[in-house]
């Protein structure tokens, strides 16, 4: 029962993270075969402060690269690019999701099963940094 009730209060803690004006909700990546030499994390970040933020860089605990990705669908073929910068308005929500923005993590140093926690850095702009748990969960499809 203890131990149920822990891993409840870790998931529920997890899902959600915030910092100055910034609001991490449903960090997760998706289960990958074993062999599979790289991931993705999503999330939905909301900017409840009065200026735009601007989400430069993700550092992941277990990879040995991260970067931020968008997919999208250019003249019927899907299209992969590393984004610099993901600004996020006042007042506004991202979705980091399947077939949009997402964080590609590379190379990772161990396999990963359901229920595991990846450990994010989000990096921002005006040098603050968020600590992300993303939960490994079954797979959607897309990106």
């Amino acid at each position: 029962m203890k131990q149920t009730l822990l891993t409840c209060a870790f998931l529920t803690c997890a899902s959600i993270a915030a910092a100055e004006g910034i609001k991490v909700e449903n960090a997760y990546v998706p289960i990958a075969p074993p062999s599979a030499m790289s991931h993705a994390a999503y999330m939905t970040l909301e900017n409840t402060g009065e200026i735009t933020r601007s989400l430069i860089g993700v550092s992941a605990k277990g990879y040995g690269m991260t970067h931020l990705h968008e997919s999208k669908e250019t003249d019927g073929v899907a299209v992969m690019s590393m984004l610099h910068q993901l600004d996020i308005a006042s007042g506004q929500s991202v979705a980091l999701k399947p077939g949009s923005f997402h964080v590609m993590l590379m190379r990772p140093k161990g396999p990963i099963a359901l229920g595991d926690g990846v450990a994010l850095t989000l990096s921002f702009a005006n040098g603050e940094e968020i600590a992300v748990t993303a939960i490994v969960k079954e797979r959607d499809t897309g990106s």
